[in-house]
């Protein structure tokens, strides 16, 4: 009987079957031991908190590894959960402190984690909590950021992390696909917008992989992806921050409008006045807002600025 070519199709389809069913069995067994864990103490994913636990072993080996921690870093940990990450990171660094909003997953991980002494467990809300503070408690100048973050509350945790920025090195966070589609957006892209430029001024975004929804419990409806920030201590570019983005918000919410009829809004100037602000700062206002880059709309605050426009 003669034997099957390197060539043959059913060789990879049925190769591909086995590694499938290999990955599912172990998604099933890791799901398995990490509901029994919890439920064992009276504790289960909780929605309102947008919880989703990171289930796979391999996979929370990969994220570490991808945070570049270094033996002397402090790291905070944004709501370790079950713990997938923990232990991990604080192999790694000198300090972790993990922040955990739901009280019964704090004892959980104190349980778990109690005799780490490199490990500090906060009841609390990342939102809340002062990392300049807990920097300078620690005797560093910047921390590093981890995280699988609930999706509801990914903007004010950027929101945090960059009004932070001054104390905070780099942070990689486990965000949703879409999302971070959009903070990566090139100009003139439907998913560029004012998040795309709110990210930009702040940090350097490095998307490093995704992992699909079968490695959360409970599964959620859209895959996830992991991207580093590499926080700026300066911004790329000279413009006064609030009127940079109020002009930016404007364009955005006007996206369809040309530039022209977007200034006159959002600044309150008369036409001729406007056309002035755009020959001062070289862009064509017939164009819409969404095509412009970061440089670009900084320079329209420039000029606002030079005429009197105030943030």
């Amino acid at each position: 009987m003669p034997h099957p070519s390197p060539r043959d199709p059913r060789k990879p389809r049925a190769s591909e079957y086995v590694r499938e069913r290999a990955e599912r069995e172990a998604g099933d067994s890791e799901r398995a031991r990490v509901k029994d864990a919890l439920l064992s103490r009276g504790l289960a994913p909780r929605r309102k908190f947008g919880q989703n636990f990171l289930i796979s072993e391999q996979l929370a080996e990969r994220i570490v590894e991808h945070a570049h921690l270094r033996e002397d870093d402090i790291a905070v940990e944004i709501g370790p959960g079950a713990g997938a990450l923990t232990l991990r990171i604080a192999r790694r660094v000198r300090h972790l402190i993990a922040v955990e909003k739901d009280t019964g997953l704090a004892s959980y991980m104190r349980e778990e984690c109690g005799d780490v002494p490199r490990i500090t467990i906060v009841d609390g809300d990342f939102l809340e909590f002062d990392l300049a503070a807990a920097a300078a408690a620690h005797g560093v100048d910047r921390l590093v950021v981890v995280g699988n973050i609930p999706y509801n509350v990914t903007t004010p945790i950027l929101e945090h992390l960059f009004s932070s920025r001054r104390s905070v090195r780099s942070a990689v966070l486990l965000v949703q696909k879409e999302y971070a589609q959009r903070l990566a957006a090139a100009a003139g892209t439907p998913e560029y917008g004012a998040l795309t430029l709110f990210a930009r001024y702040h940090a350097l975004m490095e998307p490093l992989m995704t992992l699909r929804a079968g490695a959360f419990w409970p599964r959620p409806d859209v895959d996830s992806m992991l991207v580093r920030f590499f926080l700026r201590e300066h911004p790329p570019v000279e413009a006064p921050e609030a009127l940079l983005f109020r002009i930016i918000r404007a364009s955005f919410q006007q996206r369809r409008k040309q530039l022209s009829n977007t200034l006159q809004n959002a600044l309150g100037l008369p036409g001729a006045s406007v056309e002035r602000l755009g020959r001062q700062a070289g862009i064509v206002l017939s164009r819409r807002g969404e095509t412009l880059t970061l440089d670009e709309f900084a320079r329209l605050a420039r000029a606002a600025a030079d005429r009197g426009v105030n943030g």
